[in-house]
Order: structure tokens, then sequence, then C-alpha cells
């Protein structure tokens, strides 16, 4: 016999019984617009979102399915941002509605010094991001120092007017016109500067004014912006702060190697390069190689081979020839990344070894060498090189060299000569194809 007691229905636990650790874990699931809800139900969610967003809201990503989803007013949304400034410092609005950054016209956000406006440049009418959104950037964010513009319709006016920035993005932006940009190079102490993508508007001749810009670091922008009717590769070249030149390139390869693999200035007038990179694939490695002997002070070099389309994951082969020859002529390397190729013979990259006293890094990461008899003969040549002070790194990552290799007693013995790595890498160690990047003697 059941009494009535036993009938009644346990009385549902309550999300706020749970202890503020237990809450705190379970409100980091949700996005930082969620929170804010949830923070608004009652003191004790407030003080946990506050608490997390006091020691973990520093980059802030939003998006316009955050608040499609919830109707968030322009009234909630204004509420929203004036209740993360205290925190925020870095703010990334992906495919936002352009008419939410409008909402915050009459507001000051001091703290945020780097934003990403990463828009539909197919919008039309007035939720298209122009030039007077741009000029609201200046009045909100006061202190900006970095800008990325992504899939905007601005033609660059007010950008000048961006006096503590540093550094300065444009990706797919329509409209740019040359005349503004003497103004940015002249105006603002940019240290790096992004104009590689689908800017097709602006060629060398609106980036001319660049070498108004001393303070330049990084520059980025695409290859068809050198290599038309100016060139403009000798002025970049001797900007007095330059580290890093990014180019874009699929048609202009060659001549922007050769131009600055070769410089009409007489020497010392440029900057030497250090350290070069490239991700792709070329049917003339012969002379992109000669190219790249040119640059002998190069003591960093990249290549990351890409499989082409029409074959499949089959690797593009490197002749012995070839690598011999760039070991003769780079002997200040050292470090050499040769990845994703599948070579003649272990020969030619073993002229490296032989050649660059220097080396201390060999990376054959994704490359077929011909097994593990590469690794042998290295710590052969290694034994007969009296002047080494430490081991060579020989990174045999996802090659065709076994990686127990590693624990053989052979390479254990000779671990003052040759130390293998073989550990896994991720997806996100691959590069973007088609990049050619010169890193300068600081």
């Amino acid at each position: 016999m059941t009494s009535a007691g036993d009938t009644e229905p346990t009385a549902a636990a309550s999300l706020l019984q749970l202890n503020d650790d237990v809450l705190a874990l379970i409100i980091r699931q949700l996005n930082v617009y969620q929170q804010f809800q949830i923070g608004r139900l009652n003191r004790r969610l407030e003080s946990i979102v506050q608490m997390l967003w006091r020691t973990r809201v520093r980059n802030v990503v939003l998006q316009n399915e955050m608040f499609g989803r919830s109707g968030a007013s322009s009234r909630q949304f204004e509420a929203f941002i004036l209740a993360l400034a205290p925190h925020m410092q870095r703010l990334s609005c992906q495919q936002l509605d352009v008419r939410r950054l409008r909402v915050l016209s009459s507001h000051t956000l001091e703290r945020i010094h780097s934003l990403e406006w990463l828009g539909n440049g197919h919008r039309r009418g007035r939720v298209r991001f122009v030039d007077e959104d741009v000029r609201l950037l200046h009045r909100v964010f006061p202190h900006l120092k970095s800008l990325t513009l992504r899939g905007c319709q601005i033609t660059g006016k007010y950008l000048c007017d961006l006096e503590h920035l540093t550094d300065l993005r444009l990706d797919d932006c329509q409209f740019l016109e040359s005349q503004h940009f003497r103004d940015i190079f002249r105006q603002l102490r940019l240290r790096k500067f992004d104009i590689m993508e689908d800017c097709d508007e602006v060629n060398c001749c609106d980036l001319v004014d660049l070498q108004l810009c001393p303070t330049l670091e990084h520059i980025k922008i695409a290859d068809y912006h050198l290599c038309m009717e100016s060139d403009i590769t000798q002025q970049l070249l001797r900007l007095p702060h330059l580290r890093k030149l990014s180019i874009y390139s699929k048609n202009f390869v060659f001549d922007v190697l050769s131009r600055i693999a070769r410089p009409t200035s007489p020497p010392g007038a440029v900057r030497l390069i250090e350290g070069f990179r490239f991700s792709g694939v070329f049917h003339d490695y012969g002379r992109f190689f000669r190219e790249l002997g040119n640059l002998r002070q190069l003591t960093r070099l990249e290549l990351h081979g890409q499989p082409e389309e029409e074959d499949g994951d089959r690797l593009q082969c490197l002749e012995d020839q070839m690598l011999r020859q760039l070991a003769s002529q780079l002997r200040e390397l050292t470090e050499l990344h040769l990845c994703g190729y599948q070579l003649e013979s272990p020969l030619g990259l073993l002229e490296f070894a032989i050649n660059c006293r220097q080396l201390r890094v060999l990376d054959i990461t994704r490359s077929r060498c011909h097994g593990e008899s590469f690794v042998w003969s290295c710590i052969a040549i290694l034994a007969k090189q009296r002047w080494r002070t430490r081991p060579l790194e020989l990174w045999i990552r996802h090659s065709d060299i076994n990686p127990e290799i590693v624990q053989s007693p052979r390479c254990l013995d000779n671990v003052k000569l040759l130390k293998v790595d073989a550990k896994r890498i991720g997806p996100n160690m691959d590069y973007s194809s088609g990049v050619l990047k010169f890193c300068f003697v600081r």
C-alpha cells in the first residue's frame, strides 16, 4: 500500500542550487551575448558573468546569427556592448549588420585597440560599410591601433584620420581611390600594411607612396602591385625598418623574385634578406632555384611543395643537380625546410649538410628522401665535421623515414651529431599557396 506522500513529485532541482564554480563552467559554454542575457536574470548570475568577463573576455567575436535568433533590439545590443566595454580590447565583427555598429555612434569605447570588420561587399543600399562608417570608427574607437576591413565599399578617404593606427589591412575592398593613399602613408605611422586580397583597383602607382611611411615593418601585397607600369620594388627594399615583405604571386613569380634577388641599387642601399619562404607548385624549378642562388646572405630557406590538382597526391620531384647548385651558393644557411617533395636521391640534400657549416635545422617534413639510408649518410658526414659545436636537428615528420628510427641504438649513440625529430604535425602547419615571403636582416 502506498501513501500519498510517496506519489508526490519531487521538487525540480534549481540551477541556482549549484555552486559558483559549476555555474561558471556552464556559463562558459554560452556565447558572449547569451552570457549577457543570463546575467540579467539575477544578481548572482550577473556576478559570475562579470567574473568570467574580467578574466577571460579580451578578444570578442560577434556574428549576426548571435542576435538574430534572440531578436535583440538596438537598445539591447547597445546595453550588451556597453556592459562588455570595460573588459574588451579586441573586437571582431564577422558578417555583422553594419546598422548594429551605427547604434554605437554616440558612445566612446576607449579600451578597444583592435577591430576586425569582416563584412559582405555585395550588400546594397544602407547596409553597406561605407566611408561614413570609417568616420564612425574614429569617434567610437579613438585609440584604435589595428584595423582590418574586408568586404567594404570605401574609398579610403577617412582612414588617415585614425591617427593611432599602426596596423592596417584592406581585403576585398571596393572603390578604393589612389589619391587617398598618399595621405594614409604620410600621416599614419604604420608598422604593418596589408592590401593583398582582391583589391584589383589598386595598382603599383597607388602604392608608390609607401616610401613615405618609414615606420613600416611588414608589407603584404600582391604581385600585380609590383609588375605594372612602375616598379616600386627598390623603394620597398630601402625602407629602413622593413622586416617582412609578403607577396601573393600567381602570374609574376619569376619577375618579382628576380627584382628582389638581383636589386639594381648599389650594395648597402637595400636591406639584406635573411629568410625566404614559398608554398606552391612551379613548372620551372630550375629557373626558380637559379634566382634563389642570388640570395647569398640567406640564413633561412623554407619551401613547401603542394601536389598538383591533376596528379592527386603525387609530390613534385627535385633533381639532385638543382639542389647541389643551390647548396654551393647558399653557404650561410642555418635552417633549411624542404617540405612536401620527392627527391631524386638523397645526394642533393646531403650537399647542404656538407657545404653549410652553420646549418642547425634540416626539415624534410612530408618529403620522400629514400628512407633510413639518408639518416645514416647524415651521421657519416657529420662525424667528419670537427667544427660543429652542436648537433644538427633533422625533422622527419610524416616523411618516408620510419619514426621509430629515433629509438634505434645507432641514432641514440650519435645524438651529439644528429638529433632526429619525428613528432606529429597538425594541419595548421601548412602555408597559403603562392605567397613569396622575404624576411630582412634586423
